[in-house]
This record gives structure tokens, sequence and C-alpha cells, in this order.
């Protein structure tokens, strides 16, 4: 009887095969997106991308941005060519009354020893700063991510080479919550991030703070502001980031926590569902015996595994599926399905009649934003620690 049954069954799976490989290969020909397939390298592996947004960040000494031309003047003169006060009025030709002002308020910041004579060891630092820090612009990539403080968050300078467009048909890692459409508030929310951790960031943005920095210092972080202005480019881009595909198991024992109401992740991958009915056969009363439940075995593309229950997802985003290409063979899967559901056949339900039927649906794979930047490891990106 099985035999005639997996004839039967043959012929209908090939006619149902080339019908879903022409669907397959015109959803495939819009922007499907390939797993990388590859076992010696365990799970598959997908590449998503967390964008970054491009920024002017400004910064600024407190007391220096304070001070007048000429006290930068006199600042960088004194170090650069080593003058005293008396040098300068003589090069510039100021009046005592000229100068005096200036000079008093520069004692007064300890920037010049009590006999003016040379810079103080503050003062050298001052024009230190003045001729490599003070009023510079950089541009960086910095995530949006601002709405969340429990979560690290990435910068990148602009000319890093890890940074990668990002195109159609990249997936993208949506932010846990909204964004600041307004470019004045979005610039505030990103200097509030800045302002806890100048100690941290800064040196990593300007290899120059290395020459200042002094962990004696209390009020290191109170000397500087930073600002940021949105800048404007032709094309977007972000962070690769090769996400592991969870298998069954492991999304069965994640959605079991506890859930939160922020933006997840969402991908899919192919499934094959073999989808088998008893009937009793005509001819002979069968009154006595009773109906036989329908049995289900799922093929996970992405397990490589049957599975007899698992979520099945009839509709999922077509910008969001997953395809394994010409490394899914369906002809062969659905094959392997019925040879694996003869064995789950007892012997009450050997003379009902069986009717195979197959199907297609999606396999979701679910990424908290933490889960996401967890798998971030490049070097030249920058990770701010939540």
């Amino acid at each position: 009887m099985f035999n005639n049954v997996f004839a039967e069954t043959l012929t209908f799976l090939n006619k149902e095969v080339k019908q879903d490989s022409e669907k397959i290969k015109t959803e495939s020909q819009t922007d499907a997106v390939i797993k990388v397939d590859d076992d010696s390298c365990g799970p598959d592996v997908v590449n998503v991308m967390l964008p970054l947004k491009l920024y002017e960040m400004s910064i600024k000494h407190r007391v220096l941005a304070e001070l007048g031309e000429l006290s930068h003047f006199i600042l960088s003169a004194m170090s650069k060519h080593d003058l005293t006060i008396q040098d300068i009025e003589d090069v510039t030709g100021l009046s005592e009354i000229q100068i005096r002002p200036v000079v008093d308020r520069m004692k007064a910041l300890k920037f010049i020893s009590d006999s003016e004579s040379g810079l103080s060891e503050t003062g050298k630092r001052a024009a230190y700063i003045l001729e490599n820090i003070h009023n510079k612009q950089t541009p960086l990539y910095i995530d949006q991510n601002y709405a969340s403080r429990n979560n690290d968050w990435f910068i990148a300078l602009e000319s890093e080479n890890s940074l990668k467009e990002i195109s159609k048909s990249c997936f993208i890692v949506p932010l846990p919550r909204n964004v600041r459409f307004n470019p004045i508030e979005d610039c505030f929310k990103q200097s509030q991030r800045f302002q806890n951790n100048y100690f941290e960031i800064l040196p990593n943005i300007l290899p120059e703070f290395n020459q200042i920095i002094d962990d004696s210092n209390a009020i290191w972080e109170q000397e500087w502001d930073v600002s940021f202005r949105s800048q404007a480019r032709d094309k977007s881009m972000g962070i690769t980031v090769d996400l592991e595909l969870k298998n069954f198991a492991e999304a069965e024992e994640k959605s079991n926590e506890e859930k939160s109401n922020e933006e997840t992740l969402r991908l899919y991958t192919e499934l094959l569902r073999l989808k088998v009915k008893f009937s009793l056969p005509e001819g002979i009363n069968f009154a006595e015996f009773e109906n036989v439940k329908p049995k289900s075995f799922i093929y996970s593309d992405n397990d490589q595994k049957i599975y007899e229950r698992m979520n099945f997802e009839t509709e999922a985003d077509v910008d969001k599926r997953l395809y394994s290409g010409e490394f899914f063979d369906e002809k062969e899967s659905a094959l392997n399905l019925l040879a694996h559901s003869i064995p789950f056949i007892d012997e009450d339900a050997q003379l009902y009649s069986r009717e195979n039927s197959f199907d297609k649906g999606w396999q979701l794979h679910e990424y908290s934003y933490e889960e996401v930047i967890g798998s971030i490891t490049k070097p030249g990106i920058i990770r701010i620690k939540a």
C-alpha cells in the first residue's frame, strides 16, 4: 500500500516542486538575500547593518573660549618661541596699559609664572590645547540609540574603513525606540551622551588628548564643551554585523523570557511542511474504527532538521526573507520528509488511506537590539559601555 502511496506522492511532488521553484525564482530576483551557509563555520550567518549618522563634532575648552585673541596670541607665542612677557611687549609694541589686564588675568589662571618669564605647567598645557584641540571640528559617525541608556553605543571616525554603505537590500537593525527627527533636538541628545563620557571618548577620537589626560584631575570632564551639527551625505553608512541565525531550540528558549515593548530585528528562513491526512478506505465497513488525527512534519532549511512541532509562519515580510539559493534542494527535502514520516504511522493507521500534501512557510529568527550589538567586534569602531 505504501509503495502505491509513494508513487502517487512523487508524481504530485514533481509537479508542485516545478511550480514552487518558478515562484522562488521570481521572489529571489527582487533583492533576495542569500545567507552564508557554511558548515565549517558552525551556525548559518547573515550580515545585518547597524546604521550610523554623520555629525560634525566641535570641541571647545571652556576657559580658552572665554579668553580673547590677545590671550591666545600670548599663550601661543610664549609656548612656541619661549618668550617672556617683556619680549611680547617688545614684539607687539603694545603698551603696559594695553597688555597688563590680559597678563594679570592669565596669571590669575596660573598660565604665566609670577616672574612673567615663561609659562607655568598649567600654561603649557593650555597652550597645547589651544594649538591641537580647542575649536577643532571632527566628522564622526554615531548611532542614534540615545533614547536607551541600557545599551552600549558606537562611534566611528569618518575615515574608518570598516564602515559600509547601506544598500536597499540590506537588513537594517531597528533602534529599540524612536529617534528625534528634529536636527537640533537630535544633536542635543548626542551631546548629552558625551557629557558623562568625555574621559573615555575624547582620547579615542583625538589622540592629542592622550598628552593631557591626568587621572588626578577631578574636574577634567568639566573643562570641555562638545557640540554637534548634522552632516548631509549622499549615502547612508553603517556597521556590518555578522549575526548567527538561531535554531528552533534557541529561539524557543529565548521566547520564554520576558519580552519588552522595544523594536526587534525579525528575519525569516524557509520551511517545508508535510501534512498527512488519514481517511477510511471506501468499499469496506470500518464503522468501528475511529478517525486518525492528521500529522505534520516540518523541515527547517536553517536547522537542517525535521520537527513534528515548531512555529510555522505563513506570512513574512518580503524584505526580511533569507534564501539559501541552490543549497536548498526542495525535492530532496520533500522526499526526506516522506521517508521520515513512515515510522510514525502506527499499526492502527495501516488500513487508512493516506493523503500527503506540502506547503511552505517561514521560520522566525528574532533578535533584540542588545543581542545584535553583542556581535560587534570590529577594532576600528569605538564602543562606549552603557
